[in-house]
């Protein structure tokens, strides 16, 4: 049994995610799939927000960075994340930056070019450190669960079969 505070935890983090989800998109007009999970304390660049791009059930973690603008060269451009990806805590993705469907970017990692599909990257420049993966919501690797629990986490394909 669930004690009742953990319940009353659950729902309020079920409720302010949804309208954190809500202003980004009707406010500032970003590109968010549904089921989308993005921490509140991940930073969006709200310099260039349409230039958001963000695809279905993928996961930011806390401090992560999607930046769409690039001050230097003073140019704003679109940076698009695939849909079952997982955004690692700390990370940095630059503008401009294109991540293909069922990546994991890994905490800490600085993505200043594009990612191609179905890879884990890491690293300061991030590299590409492992290729077909399977991931499921949120980034969740269903390629090493066990079968009892890929249920859990069903993959959502393009065409939003399981």
């Amino acid at each position: 049994m669930v004690p009742i505070s953990v319940r009353l935890r659950n729902s309020l983090r079920k409720a302010t995610m949804a309208l954190s989800l809500a202003y980004y998109r009707r406010y500032w007009g970003m590109d968010i799939g549904e089921g989308c999970k993005i921490s509140h304390k991940a930073i969006l660049d709200k310099s260039n927000p349409g230039g958001i791009h963000i695809g279905r059930y993928t996961g930011v973690a806390l401090n992560a960075v999607i930046l769409s603008h690039d001050f230097v060269r003073n140019r704003h451009v679109d940076t698009w994340i695939g849909e079952r990806c997982h955004i690692g805590a700390c990370a940095i993705i630059g503008p401009g930056v294109k991540i293909g469907d069922g990546c994991l970017v890994a905490a800490g990692s600085v993505v200043l070019k594009d990612v191609p599909d179905n890879c884990i990257v890491m690293g300061n420049p991030a590299r590409v450190i492992e290729q077909g993966l399977k991931t499921g919501k949120w980034g969740v690797r269903v390629d090493v669960l066990s079968p009892d629990r890929i249920d859990q986490n069903v993959l959502v394909s393009d065409e939003g079969k399981a």
